[in-house]
């Protein structure tokens, strides 16, 4: 897995550390000396047996997610550091998470689903991190088709669509939520594009509060970061530690959303050149 060795989200973190992820700590741990160091880890216990898996919530079809349905997975973390964890995108839906661990051994992970289901039936995933994988289902009933949706068709159960473009390669957004971290003080918002992969953008917060103002990546540390994650890879990052500038201008705050403009450059994964990125996300708050 490629990782967010230097981005943050945290989240999305990183996206985003502690991202829309929850971190049971079982101690504490200084990250020296790279403090953006990658985590490794396992999903397997020592007898070899996937850990352990707990599902929140109902997932039903139509509807967009509003991140009230989730899931908890169990990781063995053996260096801590910053990750990207998310399932292959199935029946329309993929689940992620990013953030920093900061201890080593069994730590928590709230994985959100990114989405619209599309078929009201047993939905089977591999959940990956590092070079394990573990089988995920997820029963999925049928939904009333309310929707939640984002810039358009409001009631009809479609989302609607914002969109990023990175190194001219468009990302249409289908699906974007907001989860709000008071712990670190962040929002993670994470967007679902047409081809799976996830954007994960992390913003600091005041006292739970995202501010309409300008964010700078160059100025909030690790609080302020975005990463596009693709299967198990991490494709493009952005963190303080980058030799790129990414602005985000929160233009919107308002009817449980958030609207964001992004601009400047990323960095891409695979060769660590940056590349221009651009657009905008509305996420619905949960």
């Amino acid at each position: 897995m490629k990782i967010i060795s230097r981005y943050l989200v945290i989240c999305l973190a990183i996206l985003c550390w502690g991202c829309s992820a929850e971190m049971v700590r079982d101690g504490s741990f200084t990250l020296n000396p790279n403090e953006f160091q990658s985590a490794s880890g396992t999903l397997k216990g020592s007898d070899n047996q996937c850990l352990q898996t707990a599902i929140t919530g109902t997932f039903a079809t139509k509807d967009a997610q509003t991140g009230t349905a989730f899931i908890i997975a169990n990781v063995n973390v053996l260096v801590p550091g910053t990750y990207a964890i998310s399932t292959d995108k199935q029946n329309g839906v993929t689940f992620a998470a990013a953030g920093k661990f900061t201890a080593t051994g069994i730590q928590q992970i709230k994985l959100l689903p990114v989405g619209i289901f599309e078929q009201a039936i047993i939905t089977n995933y591999t959940l990956s991190f590092g070079n394990t994988s573990c089988p995920l289902a997820i029963n999925v009933t049928e939904g009333t088709g309310a929707g939640n949706p984002g810039t358009g068709n409001p009631g009809t159960g479609t989302p609607g669509t914002n969109a990023v473009t990175i190194n001219g390669k468009n990302f249409t957004i289908t699906s974007c939520i907001a989860t709000k971290n008071n712990i670190i003080d962040v929002i993670i918002i994470m967007g679902q594009a047409q081809d799976g992969s996830v954007i994960s953008l992390t913003l600091p917060t005041s006292g739970g509060v995202l501010a309409v103002q300008s964010y700078k990546s160059t100025d909030y540390d690790i609080r302020c970061a975005l990463m596009v994650i693709k299967g198990t890879d991490v494709a493009y990052q952005t963190q303080a530690s980058n030799p790129v500038l990414t602005t985000y201008q929160v233009t919107s705050v308002a009817n449980n959303k958030v609207t964001v403009t992004i601009s400047g450059q990323t960095i891409d994964n695979a060769n660590g050149n940056p590349v221009s990125i651009s657009g905008s996300l509305v996420a619905t708050i949960q």
